[in-house]
Parts: structure tokens; C-alpha cells; sequence
């Protein structure tokens, strides 16, 4: 179990703040009571931190822009970062400069700008899409095989980011999650777009979902992320977080239906797959249970019932919004 008030005071720097992922760190550590600073771009709709505003010092810059970060950087001289902001986590974002340019320097201004500032852990966000579609359960020296350019931006970053971080002595972990869900996602995403669909009685069109993931909730995440910032003995070390446990799309979508019972049944197969779709991405989680003491607390069911209901209470949020 993590600590309660290990983040007192302590200044955090988080980017991607006004993501999915990034907006549920705000969260937990605006609740810890840490002084927070976060790094958004000026165009960023910053819906999802909208409550949490007056509780922290918001700093408008691109990753990109590598004297404004450093700048910024060495000002706010943070202790720990929580390095969440990427391009191309939205399959819908497929600029390959923009995804190098953001994924891979971004990340290297961060680092570049902590040289003597005394950060006592950098959180590096990776993704599952490093590995690539995987027909056995993926270790974290699992060959990198990715087949989009986010996941092929995302894992050259972890391995420089890595290096750099050896040679200058700056303590990181890198966790890279499998399937989240949760409160805020985007509406066009798998969770959301079903839930969202049955709210307002359309039609939920979907291929026909046999292929597999690990989905697991927001919160569950979030305690591993927290968890690796406050583990000291832990260094320049990767992370597999997820369930652990793979299902078919259908069974989710299933979950869902059951909680939810709308009149009309998933349209399956109304959709093609995708040119590239992953098949198969089961984690091996040992690790991170092992040397972090993570387990996922809040159950599938769990998480779908309370993910059901904030979108049943914020629906309007995404009405007419592109959200």
C-alpha cells in the first residue's frame, strides 16, 4: 500500500496533465497535498483538471520547445516527475515528426533540463505498444517489436531516456501500462464510446472483438505510478503494469451490456479491423508485484460499475465536444 502524505509539500512536476492518465496524477497528487506544477501546451482543453485548477501552478509550454523547459524546469526544481505527455496515444494522431519530435526530444528536454536540479525520480509513462503484437506473455525484456509510430517513438525514447538518465545519475522508472479505463477517457475511446452509446440509445458498431487485451482500472495504475516514485531502491528500471489476465474484447463489451442492459445488442462486426491490429498483448506482471508489492485492488467488475457511473453523470461533458 502506498504511503498517505508522502508527497506533503514536495514539489511535483507532471506532463500531459490534461490526458486521461496525466489528469488522474493531478488528481492523486493534488489529494496528497504535494505542491504541483504541471506542463501543458497553450491549445491544451484542460476539461478533465477543470476543478483542480486553483490547486496548482500551471505552466504553458510545448515539450518541444527545450528553452522554455529547461527553464522552467530549473525553476520549479521539482522532486518528482511524473512524465505522462506523448503524441499519438490517439490512433487518430499520426504525424511521424510530431511523434518524434514530441515523444522522443520532448523527452530528452525533460531529462537534458534535470542535470544537478536534485530530482529524486523521473516516472517515465511508456506504453504496451513498445512490445507490438506478441503471441507469447511479454516480459520487460521482451523484444521490441512496435507497429505504429507512437509505440516505435515511445520505445526509442525509454531506451535513451534510460541511458541518459545512468549517465547522469537521475533515478527513473519507466512503467508501461496495458489496457486503462476509467473516468475521463475520450469519448472515441472503447470503454467511453460503448458506455456513451448506450446513454443516448444509439447503435454501439464494433468489429467482432475476438481479439484479446488486458484492461485494468485508472486507480489501479495510478497506485503502481506512485508506488515506483516512492520505492528508493528501485533505479533505472522498467515496468509491465496491467491485470495480467487477457480477455476478448466481446467479454468486456459483455461487462458492460450487463451492467448497463440497454435495449438494443452490439452490432459485432459492423467494423473492419484495423490494417495493423494487435492480436494478442498479455503482460507478464511479476515484476512489478514482486519488487513494487502492486496488485490491482479495484476489481474489472468494480471498475466498469464506477466507470459506468461518472459517464452516466458527466454525459454532457462530451456533447457536441470532439472530447
Amino acid at each position: 500500500m502506498a504511503a498517505t502524505n508522502y508527497f506533503y509539500n514536495q514539489k511535483v512536476l507532471i506532463t500531459g496533465a490534461n490526458g486521461f492518465i496525466g489528469s488522474h496524477v493531478v488528481q492523486k497528487m493534488v489529494n496528497e497535498k504535494a505542491d504541483v506544477s504541471i506542463i501543458v501546451r497553450e491549445s491544451s482543453d484542460l476539461w478533465r483538471i477543470e476543478e483542480l485548477k486553483k490547486d496548482i501552478n500551471i505552466h504553458l509550454i510545448d515539450l518541444r520547445d527545450s528553452v522554455s523547459i529547461d527553464n522552467c524546469v530549473k525553476q520549479i526544481k521539482p522532486e518528482y516527475i511524473f512524465h505522462v505527455g506523448a503524441y499519438g496515444v490517439d490512433s487518430r494522431q499520426k504525424d511521424y515528426l510530431t511523434a518524434v519530435n514530441t515523444n522522443i526530444i520532448g523527452t530528452m528536454n525533460m531529462l537534458n533540463s534535470l542535470k544537478g536540479v536534485g530530482c529524486k525520480k523521473f516516472i517515465n509513462v511508456g506504453t504496451c505498444m513498445e512490445y507490438g503484437d506478441k503471441k507469447d506473455i511479454i516480459k520487460e525484456n521482451s523484444h521490441l517489436e512496435p507497429d505504429s509510430i507512437y509505440g516505435s517513438t515511445k520505445a526509442s525514447s525509454s531506451i535513451i531516456s534510460h541511458q541518459i538518465a545512468a549517465e547522469n545519475e537521475i533515478d527513473i522508472v519507466t512503467l508501461r501500462p496495458f489496457g486503462v479505463f476509467g473516468e475521463k477517457e475520450g469519448s472515441h475511446k472503447f470503454f467511453p464510446y460503448i458506455i456513451l452509446s448506450n446513454l443516448d440509445g444509439k447503435d454501439v458498431n464494433l468489429t467482432p472483438c475476438e481479439q484479446y487485451r488486458d484492461y485494468c482500472y485508472i486507480e489501479n495504475i495510478i497506485e503502481g505510478f506512485i508506488l515506483a516514485a516512492q520505492n528508493e531502491t528501485i533505479k533505472n528500471d522498467m515496468f509491465n503494469i496491467g491485470s495480467g489476465a487477457i480477455y476478448k474484447l466481446k467479454h468486456y463489451v459483455d461487462m458492460i451490456y450487463n451492467e448497463m442492459t440497454p435495449n438494443k445488442k452490439p452490432n459485432y462486426g459492423a467494423l473492419p479491423y484495423r490494417e495493423n491490429e494487435v492480436w494478442r498483448q498479455q503482460p507478464d506482471t511479476t515484476k512489478i508485484k514482486t519488487l513494487l508489492k502492486w496488485e490491482p485492488k479495484i476489481s474489472l467488475h468494480d471498475g466498469i460499475k464506477r466507470t459506468i457511473d461518472w459517464y452516466t453523470r458527466n454525459k454532457e461533458k462530451f456533447k457536441g465536444t470532439g472530447r
